[in-house]
């Protein structure tokens, strides 16, 4: 769409913008996010977006619609008189063509700019976060807010919120959560004993001050920052995972150990060396190409990973769709245009003469980076540093880039770090973040809840980002310790509803990480083989060569893979390894173990413990009964209890996380 030679083309977009109503004030009031970018997106921006803008003209964000093209100014605020494209659309003038806009989009631009073009960010640009910013606070103070701000949104659309898991369902939860693996028999028998009023809060704390803390989140963060690549065969795969898991270790002992996620980044984003020394080494050669790094390759990682953004699009033609130029993101990339290496080494050093999109043989100034051939536009321009949505970086000397980044990325100020984490954070505990995707922050993309977004991240960075704090305020909300059971009365929208709401806890199931080292404590074998067995042989064969680790095999079949190492899959051959395997049809050392014991444990003691090493709960009266009966009729009590573990295990309440 254009003033000058005006012209129209279909753009299939969908913009889904999770928003609430602002109050009476604001209820029916057309605003850009919602309203007016659809418009746009199937009627302008093919012609007037990233990609291209005929006449000059942009319309994807307001300050270039204020801009204009060729013809001046598109749009004034509050005046449709002066706003030309409402001119051209009210004549029918545009788009051109015989499809013409219906009278009902009409009446939503019309009213739009009448209104003085009213934005979500503007209408939502100061949502109480309900505690004051640069102060930290006591947890279950900033867990009242939290559930203050969603009970809000349940109110507005007139949901009731699902009350409080029960004390088995919670236990199992945020030992899940918190350490990666169900809670032993005897930590669930402690718990659900226990009468002290305020047992969940200091669970969590037990929780977060365990090793298993950092060893859960060290992994998640692993397989968030370098997803690693399992080989079908055993020999065959040259992906580093002895590295990965090295750098996962590395990152579970920095969260064991407190450190603030603003050092662990740095640590992250500054290394050199070798990975002897320093396995997050690694981190550079997994976001680059070929295992060795490239200054776009760190950016995107960067900008997705620590700031929430997506910069992919922005590496060889503007963003159509979010408010990223091709500058922007080769300005982020020429602060890693001398980092060299590979998976095992990197280094900060003097420029190269290899004409590689991270060292330019051409950047005579320092600090500038030059846009590759492989670019769609603008490739061999030349692009100063700077840091995303801010100055420019002009080093003083041929000293290292990466320290003045970190120092701009981990500030306080910085309005993209906390946040980042937050809504990580949020996607981990609830399964879906506050922003969706997780690193698509923008204009387009608001955050359901702003006030609660704003609050965790002013606490974030208030706690000088202290990532436990961070956890157990939101462990200790009443949000997070809701239950997922859905009542008969309980429709399917409304039980929809309420989970996007954050009304009720979504059901989960177990990562693959999460049900392997489970299955590992119900079976008491550190060393759990689930590879699939050829009776005949007694060779490993598996639908594909099966890898030689019986963890990453484990891994692989159960879930990871090379697009997303958290993706986790149960299908027919999960359910087939599950069912049949013969090391979890031969019994347990556990529960062993536990039938070892002097004086020798009653039939009811062990179904018990039975069910608290993998429900985290005791049976009920009917399935105690239901399985002394089976056990009464066996003459192998220590094989009756072994089919019971195995079906047990097998269970949906098993392998899912309410």
């Amino acid at each position: 769409m254009t003033i000058k030679g005006l012209s129209t083309s279909f753009v299939p977009l969908m913009i889904c913008v999770a928003i609430w109503r602002q109050g009476p004030a604001h209820a029916d009031e057309p605003l850009l996010e919602r309203d007016v970018l659809p418009i746009l997106a199937r009627q302008c921006l093919g012609c007037h977006g990233g990609l291209r803008q005929k006449g000059g003209l942009d319309l994807r964000t307001i300050p270039s619609m204020l801009k204009g093209g060729e013809s001046g100014a598109a749009v004034k605020s509050g005046d449709l008189n002066a706003s030309l494209i409402w001119k051209r659309i009210a004549a029918d003038e545009m788009p051109e063509g015989e499809k013409k806009l219906p009278a009902a989009e009409k009446a939503v631009l019309k009213g739009w700019i009448a209104a003085g073009m009213p934005t979500v960010a503007q209408r939502r640009k100061h949502a109480d976060p309900l505690l004051s910013s640069h102060e930290r606070h006591e947890p279950q103070q900033v867990a009242a807010a939290i559930d203050r701000h969603l009970e809000a949104a349940l109110s507005e659309a007139q949901l009731k919120p699902a009350p409080l898991s029960d004390d088995a369902e919670f236990l199992r939860r945020v030992a899940i959560d918190l350490t990666g693996r169900v809670p032993t028999a005897s930590q669930a028998a402690a718990f659900l004993d226990s009468t002290e009023p305020d047992k969940r809060a200091k669970l969590i704390d037990e929780l977060l001050a365990s090793p298993q803390f950092g060893e859960q989140f060290g992994r998640t963060w692993r397989d968030w920052i370098c997803p690693p690549e399992l080989p079908s065969d055993p020999n065959g795969g040259k992906q580093p995972h002895k590295e990965a898991q090295n750098f996962g270790a590395w990152l579970g002992s920095r969260f064991a150990a407190g450190d603030s996620w603003d050092t662990i980044v740095r640590q992250i984003i500054e290394v050199d060396g070798e990975i002897k020394n320093s396995p997050q080494v690694i981190f550079f050669g997994l976001v680059g190409e070929g295992g060795k790094p490239t200054a776009s390759g760190s950016a995107r990682a960067v900008a997705s990973l620590f700031l929430g953004v997506q910069l992919q699009c922005a590496e060889c033609h503007d963003d159509p769709y979010r408010d990223w130029s091709q500058d922007a993101h080769w300005a982020l990339a020429a602060f890693f245009r001398k980092t060299t290496g590979d998976f095992n080494k990197i280094s900060e050093g003097p420029p190269s003469d290899k004409k590689k999109d991270n060292v330019p043989a051409d950047s005579a100034k320092l600090g500038q980076i030059t846009i590759p051939k492989s670019a769609f536009k603008n490739a061999g321009t030349a692009v100063q540093a700077a840091f995303l949505g801010g100055k420019v970086f002009e080093p003083q000397s041929d000293s290292a880039l990466r320290p003045p980044l970190v120092d701009w990325l981990t500030a306080k100020e910085n309005p993209y770090f906390a946040r980042a984490f937050a809504n990580r954070l949020w996607f981990y505990l609830f399964s879906r973040g506050l922003v969706n995707p997780v690193d698509d922050f923008r204009e387009l993309n608001p955050p359901s809840h702003p006030g609660l977004m704003q609050l965790l991240a002013n606490e974030f960075a208030a706690a000088d980002f202290d990532v436990k704090h961070l956890v157990r305020c939101v462990c200790n909300s009443t949000a997070y310790q809701r239950t997922s059971r859905v009542t008969p009365d309980m429709t399917e929208s409304t039980t929809a509803s309420l989970t996007a709401l954050f009304g009720r806890m979504p059901l989960r199931v177990m990562t693959a990480d999460v049900l392997y080292d489970s299955l590992k404590l119900a079976y008491g074998d550190p060393k759990l083989d689930l590879r699939a067995i050829d009776p005949k042989d007694g060779n490993t064969n598996g639908e594909s060569a099966p890898v030689a680790d019986a963890y990453l095999e484990f891994l692989r079949r159960f879930g990871t893979n090379e697009e997303d190492a958290t993706d986790f899959t149960h299908g027919i051959p999960q359910l087939l390894t599950m069912i049949n395997h013969p090391r979890l049809l031969n019994g347990s050392k556990s529960l062993d173990e536990f039938l070892k014991a002097k004086p020798a444990p009653a039939p009811e003691q062990t179904i018990e413990w039975l069910y608290l090493t993998t429900l985290s709960r005791r049976p009920t009266s009917e399935e105690n009964a239901d399985i002394m009966a089976y056990v009464n009729k066996s003459s192998d009590l220590a094989k009756s209890y072994g089919g019971v573990l195995w079906m047990l295990v097998n269970s949906s309440e098993y392998l899912l996380v309410r």
